[in-house]
């Protein structure tokens, strides 16, 4: 049986990338180790079968760019510490690091050397994770150094994976040879979102038309923005928002609810576990992807577009090239980002057209079945098979 670990800058199992990918790889005989941030209330240590969890002593605490870099660096240093120390007593046959950040995977590199290979899975591209976050003119002089760490965290690794074909491009063109990158993508783990088992309910079956929307809440997902739009609805319109998810941005997204006088319509719910968000999203009529039309998103592809999709929810999304990459007008109603008046223009008229929108749903459920978690988890494992066969 072979051992993988997995580090991941990441609060876990609330990770569902690296969560599809641990039970992918017990279900395929191996044992796993995952490194991840620990939060308060947290044990330091799990077993679950096959699979454990290390959790180091760090939450996400960080604030400007000074904090990221702390935090980055010190769960770096205690990610080697730990890694070599549970390599020794455990012996483990591949390493595989999650980023951001990418010299994370820096933490494996006395395993490397002793002959373990490493595997490095892109969840983001760092370059353009940095040039979104850290806008302050001061800080743009790092950029080269920032893209300089990105390569030198690639080429350290043995094989490297990413989350679409997009940013394999953008690795590629980077330096990174063709042959060392694959796609895996985010997909919706059909076990947990599978249609058969959370029918759709009828649309506006209540009268109501239940919009959804659920992610970490960050600036960029444009929540604030979406709900803006929506205070501007017809007022024959019944509409209620419900979004599931925490993060930074909540105080805005509190703000604009306020600002709009939607308080009786937007319900902030919080976090909830996977588990139990596809009932929620099918009991949704429209899930909306209100994202930033800013050059970091135009690398990003959402997993919650692609968990509508599963389930044949219709999704208002923005206009970005990704979104444009994996699904066609007929499967998505596209709006430009940051535009609350197109976003306000697109839930009328989906609204108004009942048939036409369940159509929608349904077109980008069959497109995503180019993209389900089967074909990923098998493109997965090939990797990891060869990287441990040597």
């Amino acid at each position: 049986m072979s051992r993988v670990a997995i580090v991941v800058h990441a609060i876990y199992p609330g990770d569902p990338r690296v969560r599809r990918q641990s039970d992918a790889l017990t279900d395929a005989g191996h044992e796993v180790d995952v490194f991840a941030l620990r939060q308060p209330g947290e044990a330091s240590e799990e077993a679950d079968g096959a699979q454990r969890i290390v959790r180091l002593p760090l939450n996400r605490l960080f604030t400007g760019f000074a904090g990221h870099l702390a935090e980055y660096a010190a769960f770096t240093a205690m990610a080697t510490w730990r890694l070599a120390r549970e390599h020794r007593r455990r012996r483990y046959d591949l390493v595989q690091v999650a980023t951001v950040p990418d010299f994370l995977d820096f933490a494996a590199l006395p395993e490397k050397l002793s002959g373990v290979p490493l595997l490095l899975d892109l969840h983001e591209d760092m370059p353009e994770f940095f040039r979104d976050r850290f806008t302050a003119p001061l800080l743009r002089p790092l950029m080269p150094i920032v893209s300089g760490v990105a390569r030198a965290s690639a080429a350290i690794a043995d094989e490297l994976i990413t989350v679409h074909e997009p940013l394999r491009r953008l690795s590629i063109a980077r330096g990174v040879a063709p042959e060392r990158i694959h796609v895996v993508m985010n997909s919706a783990d059909q076990r947990l979102f599978d249609p058969a088992r959370h029918p759709r309910r009828p649309f506006m079956a209540d009268g109501t038309l239940r919009l959804i929307h659920h992610s970490n809440l960050q600036r960029i997902y444009g929540l604030d923005v979406a709900i803006r739009g929506l205070a501007t609805l017809p007022p024959n319109l019944p509409w209620r928002l419900d979004v599931y998810g925490d993060g930074p941005w909540r105080a805005r997204v509190e703000d604009a609810i306020a600002q709009t006088g939607t308080a009786d319509r937007v319900t902030l719910h919080g976090r909830v576990l996977i588990d139990e968000l596809p009932d929620l999203l099918a009991a949704a009529d429209i899930g909306v992807v209100p994202s930033l039309s800013e050059p970091y998103l135009q690398y990003s592809l959402s997993t919650k577009l692609l968990e509508y999709a599963a389930l044949g929810v219709p999704a208002i999304a923005s206009d970005l090239a990704t979104f444009r990459y994996h699904f066609t007008d007929a499967a998505l109603r596209f709006v430009p980002g940051g535009d609350p008046a197109a976003l306000a223009r697109a839930v009328t008229e989906l609204a108004a057209d009942p048939e036409g929108t369940v159509a929608m749903g349904v077109e980008a459920q069959r497109q995503a079945t180019a993209y389900d978690w089967e074909h990923q988890k098998a493109r997965y494992l090939d990797v990891v098979d060869r990287l441990i066969a040597g």
